[in-house]
């Protein structure tokens, strides 16, 4: 048992801090965490192996001069017209699903578990998703779109953000996902930095359904 203090609240629930959690306490949380580690380590080093190969792809790319290092972190976003939700386009939206389709259908097809993996910028852009989720829109079908349009966004609500912005080595985090019509999943995903000579572009996550 432990004290807790309310700090926050939001549509994902109610954030608590511990209150002067004893020695004992601490010990028990930081096993728990090693114990949760240790089981979780081959989907994360799955996340952080496609990460890594994206990065090798980037930094290729750019010191063989196919695209600047300054295109890769452009966050120009131009809107589709009509799109709905909307979406965007890229300088490099071409290279990059050119790079990124072959390695991410490959991932998803190696693992029936796997929902999506997909790679996002630092502002949640995810401009290409797995072949599945990634259909021409439907004119007037927002709900059809959701759930079957999904790249070329931005996702810059908390999930999003975080994963895009997380710079550890790893991040674990579950969520609620919004496939339209009010359908909502719950997903666990296993989140891993991408860089391109040393700068932070994105991340790279793989999702599985709770």
């Amino acid at each position: 048992a432990v004290q807790t203090r309310v700090v926050a609240r939001s549509p994902l629930g109610v954030h608590c801090s511990f209150h002067v959690p004893s020695p004992e306490f601490q010990i028990g949380i930081e096993a728990m965490f090693q114990a949760l580690e240790q089981d979780a380590l081959p989907l994360i080093r799955r996340s952080q192996e496609a990460a890594n190969a994206i990065s090798r792809i980037f930094d290729a790319a750019v010191t063989d001069r196919e695209v600047s290092e300054q295109a890769l972190f452009d966050v120009q976003y131009t809107p589709i017209p009509g799109s709905n939700p909307q979406q965007y386009t890229s300088p490099i939206l071409a290279n990059l699903e050119r790079w990124l389709i072959p390695l991410q259908e490959s991932l998803k097809d190696s693992d029936d578990r796997i929902i999506f993996c997909c790679a996002v910028d630092r502002n949640g852009y995810l401009p290409v998703h797995n072949v599945e989720y990634s259909k021409p829109q439907r004119a007037g079908d927002p709900v059809w779109n959701t759930a079957n349009c999904r790249n070329r966004r931005i996702f810059d609500d908390r999930a999003g953000l975080t994963c895009a912005r997380s710079m550890q080595p790893y991040l674990i985090h579950a969520y609620r996902r919004d496939m339209g019509g009010g359908n909502i999943v719950v997903l666990k995903e296993y989140v891993a930095p991408i860089t391109v000579r040393n700068r932070h572009w994105g991340g790279f996550r793989v999702a599985y359904q709770i």
